[in-house]
């Protein structure tokens, strides 16, 4: 009796179809390559990842030296938290079983990068569309808009004129808009 020096292991690949993401709702397509790099069969690969849900592989057992290709059975959307990050970030994982011993497993991660684009709108308007006599009173308020693609905190307004200005929202999502109003009516000199 000759022993045979079992070596199983196994190697995951992740893939997208995109190299950068620009907006919250931009689909990833994602593919997994799955190598048996060792020297015994594995059966029942599996590929876990938790963001993707399921996927589907084209064959669960591996002679050595073998690959099989797998794909996740949807396609992500990118949230907007990613895009605030900067980055979308994905780990995976698959599993074999050898035909003794436990299971081997390898992870995998992949970085796609978010461009990120932050601009902000304001429109300034008041109550009325002329003055005609020192201490006309104007009341002025203001439409503020986040035209970027990141989430704004912080939303704050600056008029020397017209002093304290109050906004009903600080922080902004994309394509959220928010409206302030002066904290006192101005007063025409």
């Amino acid at each position: 009796v000759i022993p045979a020096t079992q070596a199983p292991s196994i190697s995951l690949t992740k893939s997208a179809d995109v190299t950068s993401v620009s907006a919250a709702g931009d689909p990833i397509e994602y593919e997994f390559v799955v190598t048996n790099d060792g020297n015994t069969t594995l059966t029942g690969i599996t590929i876990t990842d938790v963001a993707v849900g399921s996927v589907t592989c084209a064959a669960t057992s591996l002679a050595p030296g073998a690959s099989t290709t797998c794909t996740a059975d949807a396609t992500y959307s990118v949230t907007q938290a990613q895009i605030d990050a900067g980055e979308v970030v994905n780990n995976a994982s698959v599993s074999g079983t050898p035909p003794s011993g436990p299971a081997v497993s390898d992870p995998a991660e992949l970085t796609i990068p978010a461009t990120q684009t932050p601009s902000i709108d304001l429109v300034k308007d008041a109550d009325v569309t002329s003055v005609s006599a020192a201490g006309d009173p104007i009341e002025y308020d203001f439409v503020v808009t986040n035209d970027g693609n990141v989430t704004l905190t912080g939303i704050a307004i600056t008029d020397a004129a017209v002093g304290a200005v109050t906004c009903v929202a600080t922080t902004l999502a994309p394509g959220a808009s928010t409206t302030c109003t002066a904290d006192a009516t101005y007063s025409v000199t």
